[in-house]
């Protein structure tokens, strides 16, 4: 809501611009510069009349948009904002809070590590097959502390009835002391450019041997073959191609040891 207006407002509103203009003219004319002379007519201001009453300051309320705008001026219109819809029976309900966790009342067994599983055979391996006697084969026998030699004819694995009779009585004194085992050592005939042919021959006697031992009840853990193949020894003191049968704690082929007197204490 505006204020009113007295009616005298404008009529001084149209005086005092005429009167400014007159006075700016003036002192153009004249040649100096202008200067801004007021000058007031009291028959004037007498018409006028009593001024008017001031009215007090109306509060208009903070929602209302022509408070704050002039006159003539439409105030742009607050937005409300829109109701939020009412629920409907398509949203789903809050999830409900899940139940308390459970504290066992004692603490979990400790594990219990299992030793590895070993697959252990439960039959032995087959024997080899059995020697056969050959009594063409050319060879002899020859007694050795606490064994046997045995000679072959060159690039031969053959044996007679009397080296395989040999071998078997050697199983039995092999039998008799469970502490010892059978050690064989084999050799072959050969040239030394060509030591892998002796090396074969040597091992293809040696594991005859272990099968007539093996036959008559030796366990094979008991067995060492060894195939060496080329002699080191001069044909003069031992026949390139034999085979030493003799117990772990004697050696057959290497001649005793001096013994040094100890010195009396």
């Amino acid at each position: 809501m505006s204020d009113p207006l007295p009616s005298a407002y404008p009529r001084i509103s149209r005086i005092v611009p005429a009167c400014l203009l007159g006075i700016a003219l003036t002192g153009t004319l004249a040649g100096h510069p202008a200067r801004a002379q007021v000058v007031t007519n009291d028959s004037a201001l007498s018409g006028l009349g009593p001024a008017p009453a001031a009215h007090p300051a109306t509060v208009h309320p903070a929602t209302s948009p022509r408070s704050h705008q002039p006159h003539g001026m439409r105030a742009p219109q607050a937005h409300t904002a829109a109701p939020a819809p009412a629920p409907s029976s398509a949203t789903p309900a809050p999830a409900a809070h899940p139940p308390p966790p459970t504290i066992p009342a004692a603490p979990p067994p400790s594990p219990i590590i299992r030793p590895p599983e070993v697959s252990v055979p439960l039959h032995p391996s087959p024997p080899p097959p059995e020697t056969p006697v050959v009594p063409t084969a050319h060879g002899t026998v020859q007694d050795l502390p606490g064994g046997t030699r045995l000679t072959f004819a060159p690039g031969s694995a053959d044996m007679n009835a009397a080296m395989s009779d040999r071998v078997k009585t050697f199983a039995a004194a092999l039998l008799a002391a469970p502490e010892a085992r059978g050690q064989i050592d084999a050799y072959a005939s050969g040239t030394p450019d060509d030591s892998s042919t002796p090396r074969r021959v040597s091992l293809s006697r040696g594991l005859a041997i272990r099968s007539i031992l093996i036959h008559a009840g030796v366990a094979s853990t008991r067995i060492y073959v060894r195939a060496i193949g080329l002699s080191g020894s001069p044909p003069n003191e031992t026949p390139p191609d034999h085979v030493d049968v003799t117990l772990s704690n004697v050696i057959a082929s290497a001649p005793s040891a001096p013994t040094e007197p100890r010195p009396k204490p």
